[in-house]
């Protein structure tokens, strides 16, 4: 009997063990049903996204590649020296940007003598300009006082008798969720690089005069300069959607005059009547308005298609596209299919520029033929798939000319080898990466789009890069060598990578690598020395030519001989006949 109940036993013993299997898988069977539920609820239309259709770059396309290390004398020979013409539409385009941080100081009469544009407007003046409006309504209007016993007047607006609500302060728990994520993963960078020391924010005196050093005409906010330089490869967005979408409205704003002043960037617009041209120049990062749209990095659908864009900057420039057009339908209205529009920008700006860009093309606003390609100058690189909005609107990547300088650490942000960790916390804080084709595929948040022009300065200004020859030139890559350009492209936005970068605690502060390598008064610098340098070689070998050829000019005709010869005999012939001899 015992031996029966403990067999018994055994086989309700069994029984339990696999009931409890069982429900285990069934428990895991649920908590999957209910986190692809939780993740249709977060992605809605995104479930199902195909991620190798999402990111069109892939640097891991090739086995006989995946071998190839690329050092110098690879990288070299994808290099291709840039045209004369194109060499000095940038610098054009550079003084431009750099004169978008200081729009007040603009004198009208310099940038006709100097560079033959004249001086349209600025977001500075359609501020002023909406003030005013909005200062002549408030007196203009008089405000009938509503009773509770008094029927409303009709003709009152409801906004009219209502108290305005508050709006959104700043910075938005958004901004500080973002920038406590900021610090926490900038401390793990010496786990990943050991250089010694842990990356600190270095005090930043300002010289004589509120400047840093010869060659920036603005002043810089340093204290802020530093912590956003080294927030933004790895800031994240961490709030809820109704956060995220407070701060989306907050960037974009609402109604013409709340969109001036939500603007994150100013911008100034000039022409050049002898071409038809209209010219967009948009300023970079230098308010915490600007900053807010960069840590605001999250991705999202770009007008209406599958491709992904950053979504801070993309809001921005929506607002900036309202402002840009009344001066763009004016232009054309004007000038019919002879008018152009050329877009440019360093840094932020740059990004705004192209994203105002495509916009005009996508929404059929302008022809193509209407518009110049867009001139980025040190600008983050923004969308996931870029590469897919070009060909859909029949353009090549000649359409955007991506400027960079050789160690720049603001293109290389979102482009650059993102460590586990980092995506790790990014996936943690915020649903809208677990998805992201470019970060599951690629390790990175954007891709590069368009054509990548590398300036690397004199060594006296900035050390040579170990890609690149030496001395001073600006390069482009070589777009025929297919999938080795791509890992060209990968290795140099690595090289040096951004958290290396962000270790070294020289890199802060007025001195520091990251303002001498970003800062767009350096861009112009680099590029007109450029020029210099081509125009010495140009005057040197017109010299040494000119010095070769002196002495065939200088020397006699080998037929003078034979000339003066001829021309004695006739003389003498003539005396003769003269003396009768």
């Amino acid at each position: 009997m015992e031996s029966d109940y403990e067999d018994k036993m055994e086989v309700d013993k069994g029984k339990k063990q696999a009931n409890w299997i069982e429900r285990l898988m069934e428990l895991k069977k649920n908590w999957k049903e209910k986190e692809a539920k939780d993740d249709e609820y977060a992605y809605g239309d995104r479930v199902g996204y195909d991620e190798e259709e999402g990111c069109d770059v892939d640097y891991e396309d090739d086995e006989e590649e995946k071998e190839i290390n690329i050092d110098r004398e690879i990288f070299s020979s994808l290099l291709k020296h840039v045209f004369w013409s194109d060499t000095k539409l940038f610098s054009q385009l550079a003084f431009l940007c750099n004169m978008a941080y200081v729009i007040p100081d603009i004198k009208t009469g310099d940038l006709k003598r100097y560079y033959g544009l004249d001086f349209v407007t600025s977001s500075l003046e359609k501020k002023a300009e909406a003030a005013a409006i909005k200062d002549k309504v408030e007196k203009d209007s008089v405000r009938v006082p509503v009773s509770y016993t008094e029927v409303p007047n009709p003709i009152l607006e409801p906004a009219e008798i209502s108290e305005p609500k508050p709006r959104l302060s700043r910075p938005t728990a958004a901004y500080e969720i973002a920038a406590s994520a900021a610090s926490y993963v900038q401390s793990r960078a010496k786990d990943l690089i050991s250089l010694g020391s842990e990356p600190q924010l270095l005090e930043d005196p300002f010289l004589e005069n509120g400047h840093y050093g010869s060659y920036s005409p603005r002043i810089y906010k340093s204290e802020m300069a530093a912590r956003v330089a080294a927030s933004t490869m790895t800031a994240v967005v961490a709030a809820g959607e109704k956060q995220r979408e407070e701060a989306a409205k907050d960037l974009l704003g609402v109604g013409t005059e709340r969109s001036l002043h939500s603007s994150p960037c100013e911008w100034f617009v000039c022409d050049d009547s002898s071409i038809y041209t209209l010219y967009f120049v948009i300023q970079g990062s230098d308010s915490l308005a600007s900053w807010q749209a960069n840590l605001f990095f999250e991705p999202t659908k770009f007008e209406g298609t599958d491709v992904l864009v950053h979504r801070g900057i993309y809001e921005a420039a929506k607002g900036i596209y309202d402002q840009f057009m009344p001066d763009i339908q004016q232009h054309m209205n004007k000038f019919g299919d002879r008018a152009k529009l050329q877009f440019t920008g360093h840094s932020l700006g740059g990004s705004l520029a192209l994203l105002v860009n495509l916009m005009l093309l996508t929404r059929k606003e302008v022809k193509q033929s209407a518009i110049l390609p867009v001139v980025t100058f040190g600008s983050p690189y923004i969308f996931c798939g870029g590469q897919k909005i070009l060909d859909q609107l029949g353009l090549n990547e000649k359409h955007v000319h991506c400027v960079m300088m050789h160690r720049d650490i603001v293109p290389r942000a979102f482009s650059c080898n993102y460590p586990s960790y980092v995506a790790q916390v990014l996936k943690r804080l915020n649903s809208t990466f677990l998805h992201h084709p470019c970060l599951n595929k690629n390790k990175l948040l954007y891709t590069p789009i368009g054509k990548i022009f590398i300036l690397q300065p004199d060594v006296k200004s900035s050390p040579r890069h170990p890609l690149l020859p030496p001395g001073s030139a600006l390069y482009t890559l070589d777009n025929t060598a297919g999938s080795l350009t791509k890992r060209a492209v990968r290795t140099f936005l690595n090289s040096p990578h951004p958290i290396e970068t962000l270790s070294d605690p020289t890199a802060y502060g007025s001195e520091g690598t990251i303002i001498r390598d970003h800062d767009s008064s350096h861009y112009l610098k680099a590029l007109n020395e450029v020029i210099r340098q081509h125009t010495r070689l140009v005057v040197r070998k017109a010299k040494k030519e000119r010095n070769q050829l002196w002495p065939l000019l200088a020397s006699r005709s080998p037929h003078s001989w034979s000339h003066t010869c001829n021309l004695k005999v006739r003389v003498e012939l003539s005396n003769k006949i003269l003396t009768g001899v």
